[in-house]
This record gives structure tokens, C-alpha cells and sequence, in this order.
């Protein structure tokens, strides 16, 4: 192929459904899938793809079996087209929310804790502040909204990651840090006690976090430290929600973040044992792209996040 020659320009030759068909291509497994995504035949999309490569000269993909992977500058191209759509599908919802009478529209992803306490806490404080502001929130894992962060589906992110080394293109600011705490049901034996041991508490049948989370790790370290394990763990779950219905089926104990656990007790839906305090397994962070401008929506939103988990922090 002949190289991309001096002053040719990427604009001149693409299209809208070359953007499309590449940013369906970021996640479908096939052409085909793409197409389908896209709203095209898979002849068309074959020959959107011919069309790239014979304008520019540069090879996207590479043939492996009956699949097409992409290469470094595939990768490169699929990344852009995804954040070009993106922008587009954004763009459009802010046109709709100022026809609306709105000011603008935000997108906001969420690990599942945060959304219990801090999240509504942060967009109460908006609705208070900035009334004509949407709010879109997501929730879900932390490591799929990373992508849809860098692909600009969302703005913000707000929860805890692993591995930071890996995300040097994320701007990431700590929020707050909430202790954890030991629960049970509101009928356990050790609910009625002025007084409970680490020992008590571990000494039991345990809910556990679920495997390769942070909060999971959080209790194996505390399960270490003591040198003791509990009698017997049957269920693990990351359900928040689920496992609150466990924990009043049956005599189980439970380890979650101070604020969540005080939301639940309030509900007088579990009892906070009175254990010495154990720290959390991390800070929850707040999440962006260093490399995209925040609009004025986003940074009240961002200033409401800090100042609900300023409040948080100092209760816990």
C-alpha cells in the first residue's frame, strides 16, 4: 500500500458510516455483528472497509481465521471512531435537553455502594443547586464503565479500581475512605449483646463479598490479621440489595461500608455490631478523562460528589 500522502486529509474521505460500522467494530466479535449494529449488509460494511484502506493506504485490520483483528493503527482508529459517535449521541442529547428547557445533560457511571449514599446525596445537592441540569446514571462494574469513559458514553465515574497503574490516561481524585462494619439481622444473638469480640463476630457463619473485590480482599485481610476463620461461608455475593435479604433469612454476618451499613440500620433492616472499627478496603474515587474538557454541568455535578463525600467523611 502506498503511504498516506502529505496533506491528505482523514475529514475528506470519511464518512458518517465509516465512523458507525468502526465504532460498532470496537466491541461487536464479527463483521457481521458490526454490521448488524451498525444498519448495514456486511457487503456494505466490506466495502466501507476497502474503502478506508484504499484512501489512506494504511492496513486496519488483519485477516485471523474468519475474523478480522485490528491492527495498531486499527486499534487507534476503532478508539477514535468510538469517541467521535460518542460525542455525536451526546451532542444530540444536549440539543434535546436545552429544547426542553434544561441547561445541559450529564452522564454519570457508579460502582453499585456508591449509589446507595453518596450518589443521591451528591444529586440531591444538584437538584438543589442547579435544577435544570439531567442526570443520566449508570450502574454497573467499574472495569466496563472505564471503557465507556475513554469511549466518552459517560463523564464521570465514581467508585473503587484496581490496578490505578494501568489507567495513567484517568484523572483520579480520592473522595473519601468510609470504615467498614460488621451486620447482621436485627433478631441475631450477637444483635442483642452491648459488647461483640472480633472473635464473636468472625466465630459464626459468614456472608462474604464476592471473590476478587476489593471489599472481599478487605475481609480475608481482617479474617488474617485475627488468625481466625469463620465457621462456614456458603453464599458470596456482591448484591447489596440480595444480601440484605439474606441476612434477615438467617443468622448470618456480613461486612460492608460504614455509610451503607448506617443507611440499612436506619431502615432497621440490619444491626451494626459494636466491634471496634476496621478500615475500608480503599478509597472511593472520583473518575475522568484527563484529556476531555469538562463542561459546566459536569462541574457542578463534580462539585456536588466532593461535597457529599466531604459530609460522609466526617460522619465516618
Amino acid at each position: 500500500m502506498v503511504p498516506l500522502r502529505k496533506g491528505r486529509r482523514l475529514r475528506r474521505m470519511v464518512r458518517l458510516a465509516h465512523l458507525e460500522l468502526l465504532a460498532a467494530m470496537q466491541h461487536a466479535p464479527t463483521l457481521s455483528a458490526a454490521a448488524r449494529a451498525a444498519g448495514v449488509a456486511q457487503p456494505a460494511a466490506s466495502r466501507l472497509l476497502r474503502e478506508l484502506v484504499e484512501g489512506t493506504g494504511i492496513e486496519f485490520f488483519e485477516k485471523f481465521g474468519r475474523t478480522l483483528r485490528p491492527t495498531p493503527s486499527g486499534r487507534l482508529v476503532l478508539q477514535s471512531a468510538s469517541r467521535l459517535i460518542a460525542d455525536l449521541d451526546r451532542l444530540e442529547e444536549e440539543l434535546e435537553a436545552v429544547d426542553k428547557g434544561l441547561i445541559g445533560t450529564v452522564s454519570l457511571g457508579a460502582g453499585v455502594a456508591p449509589c446507595f449514599v453518596l450518589v443521591p446525596r451528591a444529586i440531591d445537592l444538584l437538584a438543589q443547586n442547579a435544577p435544570k441540569i439531567f442526570v443520566r446514571l449508570r450502574e454497573g462494574g467499574m472495569e466496563e464503565f472505564t471503557e465507556k469513559l475513554r469511549e466518552g458514553q459517560i463523564d464521570l465515574l465514581i467508585g473503587r479500581i484496581e490496578n490505578l497503574g494501568r489507567h495513567n490516561d484517568l484523572a483520579l481524585e480520592e473522595l473519601y475512605d468510609p470504615p467498614m462494619k460488621i451486620v447482621c439481622r436485627p433478631g441475631h444473638p450477637l444483635a442483642r449483646k452491648r459488647k461483640v469480640s472480633l472473635d464473636e463476630a468472625i466465630n459464626g457463619n459468614w456472608l462474604l463479598p464476592e471473590s476478587g473485590t476489593a471489599m472481599r480482599r478487605g475481609v480475608e485481610g481482617l479474617f488474617k490479621i485475627e488468625k481466625k476463620w469463620p465457621v462456614e461461608c456458603l453464599v458470596e455475593s456482591s448484591s447489596i440489595q440480595a444480601n440484605v435479604a439474606l441476612l434477615n433469612a438467617s443468622d448470618v454476618v456480613w461486612i460492608l461500608s460504614a455509610d451503607i451499613a448506617a443507611y440499612f440500620e436506619k431502615l432497621g433492616q440490619l444491626n451494626i455490631l459494636p466491634v471496634p472499627q476496621l478500615r475500608g478496603p480503599g478509597p472511593v474515587l472520583l473518575v475522568s478523562l484527563k484529556t476531555r474538557n469538562v463542561s459546566a454541568p459536569v462541574a457542578r455535578l463534580r462539585e456536588c460528589l466532593r461535597t457529599a463525600a466531604k459530609d460522609l467523611a466526617q460522619r465516618y
